[in-house]
């Protein structure tokens, strides 16, 4: 448990470095609503008052850069993004603690979580910001993962990470100590174009 500051800076890390290797093609550029898969996770981001919003890219780096307005967010590269999710999350810690900001928590998601939308990451900020814990990570009915708010204090553990497996061993460590929050049929990842095209038909098994 940890004392909670009030008014936390929280930056929000977007993984989006994958190579989308059972999709066929790149993921993050599949359309989705107005836009595509990581427009759309960044429009839910920006939409999230006193947030500061990065996206970690890596596979398909240049195609997938050039689709992104980068003025409203930081794009960070991970050289090393075959290691898997964690070399990612790794990565975009070390760089977030190296900007001018001193930030308080640190909010990680997927792109590819397309039914995660703004009010329910700005209800996970919220009761983060209520409790007196240091992780609020989101129960997505087989198991418990992210979308997760990390406190700074766990910022080192985030940065040991380095295998494909992304911080789900640190939200397990902690689970004890944190806010569950439900996203159930809401965290529906999407890794194939079978699942892709259910998602898009509303025919995703629930």
């Amino acid at each position: 448990m940890c004392s909670q500051i009030a008014k936390p800076k929280i930056a929000h890390l977007i993984l989006a470095a994958g190579s989308s290797s059972r999709m066929g093609s790149p993921k993050q550029l599949l359309p989705w609503k107005n836009t595509t898969l990581i427009g759309y996770a960044m429009q839910q981001s920006i939409a999230l008052e006193e947030l500061d919003t990065y996206v970690i890219l890596g596979a398909n780096y240049d195609l997938i850069k050039k689709e992104i307005n980068d003025g409203l967010v930081t794009i960070i590269k991970n050289s090393n993004w075959q290691s898997g999710m964690g070399s990612s999350i790794s990565v975009g810690v070390r760089t977030i603690q190296q900007s001018s900001y001193a930030y308080d928590a640190l909010l990680i998601s997927l792109i590819d979580q397309p039914l995660i939308e703004v009010n329910y990451l700005q209800l996970l900020i919220t009761e983060y910001k209520k409790s007196t814990c240091d992780l609020a990570a989101s129960d997505l009915g087989d198991r418990v993962g992210v979308p997760a708010i990390f406190s700074s204090s766990l910022f080192e553990e985030l940065i040991t990470l380095n295998e494909d497996y992304g911080a789900r061993h640190i939200i397990t460590k902690h689970k004890n100590s944190s806010i569950i929050i439900s996203a159930k049929e809401k965290g529906i990842d999407i890794d194939t174009k079978e699942e892709y095209k259910a998602l898009m038909n509303n025919t995703f098994p629930k």
